[in-house]
């Protein structure tokens, strides 16, 4: 049986694949590698060795310190340049050949673990725009402002460089603001909305399709089909990913802590070893989910907070605005007139 899932202290991605642009950075800074891979068990001879692979917890691990090493506020943005179109060979290939921006996003979404493996990227659409969410994989919006800001720096950069116009973009950011905003002017282009509980990018659906004048519909559809085969029988989620998954998939009805744990073959009790391995909960993935879908349907306006209530199953919108209140400190109604 193909295995669902991965643990986030399983040691599946190259270091040096993943490590290359910090460890550049790094070096343009003048910060010593073993600083940036302190408390990763890795050391800076273990990345001279290809073949040493690292977690997807290390790598955090080493994101987290980064943000500590470099100190000056444009560290992570230029952390961006370094990150699309990334050092996977097949991946690259075929982020590079997108004919739109459409097909750039839809790759993200199937093929972006092979560059990017801290990062899901969702996307939700109304009837104006994509909503391209950017999900890290222990679920934590909040603590990982430095490689939110790297990644969304990166997107943001390599569409333009592809040809894309941003300039009608909008971006959301769960941590509080910083004290550096011109660095989002210089590297996004614009301001984003700060704590605002999701990290996600607002792109007008009409701009999905237009041709990139570096596309290939040919070169792009023969990486993709590269990237495939490598990922032949291998997890792209993490643990707490897939229950994450599983629970907006079946939001009106979400699945029990015993029903997931049955369709993994595992105990109840193993189940809940496993996620609080990896800093989760149950009942935490399911408020992110909530959260996360409350927060799309407040910016849609097509809903109700009574309807809202019921898609998010919840017995009425009381309990609901309870919720929201304890998630993000405001009513629905106090979130909505401040986006």
């Amino acid at each position: 049986m193909h295995k669902l899932y991965y643990a986030l202290a399983d040691k599946r991605f190259l270091a040096q694949e993943n490590l290359l642009g910090l460890l550049e950075l790094a070096q343009s800074r003048g910060v010593h590698p073993d600083k940036l891979l302190k408390g990763s068990s890795l050391f800076s001879g273990d990345i001279e060795d290809a073949s040493t692979m690292l977690s997807a917890q290390q790598l955090l691990t080493i994101y987290k310190n980064a943000k500590r090493s470099f100190g000056a506020d444009d560290s992570s943005f230029l952390l961006g340049q370094y990150l699309l179109p990334g050092n996977h060979p097949q991946f690259a290939s075929a982020i590079l050949a997108s004919p739109t921006l459409l097909d750039l996003i839809e790759l993200l979404q199937e093929f972006g673990f092979l560059s990017q493996p801290l990062i899901e990227f969702k996307s939700v659409y109304d009837d104006q725009n994509l909503y391209l969410q950017l999900l890290p994989v222990d679920i934590d919006d909040y603590a990982n402002d430095f490689l939110m800001e790297s990644i969304s720096s990166a997107f943001f950069s390599f569409s333009r460089w592809l040809g894309v116009d941003t300039s009608s973009w909008s971006c959301l950011h769960a941590f509080k603001e910083p004290k550096y905003q011109e660095q989002f002017l210089v590297h996004y282009g614009l301001r984003p909305k700060f704590a605002s509980h999701i990290n996600a990018i607002i792109i007008p659906r009409a701009s999905l399709s237009e041709q990139l004048p570096r596309g290939s519909r040919a070169r792009f559809d023969l990486a993709c089909k590269l990237c495939k085969q490598n990922l032949a029988e291998k997890s792209s989620r993490s643990l707490s990913l897939w229950v994450y998954q599983s629970l907006q998939d079946e939001l009106s009805q979400a699945p029990g802590l015993e029903e997931l744990a049955e369709r993994l073959e595992l105990s109840p009790a193993s189940f809940k070893r496993h996620l609080k391995a990896e800093g989760c909960s149950y009942q935490a993935i399911l408020d992110s989910v909530r959260r996360h879908m409350a927060i799309y349907y407040l910016h849609t306006g097509q809903l109700s907070t009574e309807e809202i209530a019921q898609k998010l199953n919840y017995h009425d919108k009381h309990n609901f605005k309870r919720s929201f209140r304890r998630w993000t400190g405001i009513n629905p109604s106090v979130y909505l007139a401040s986006t």
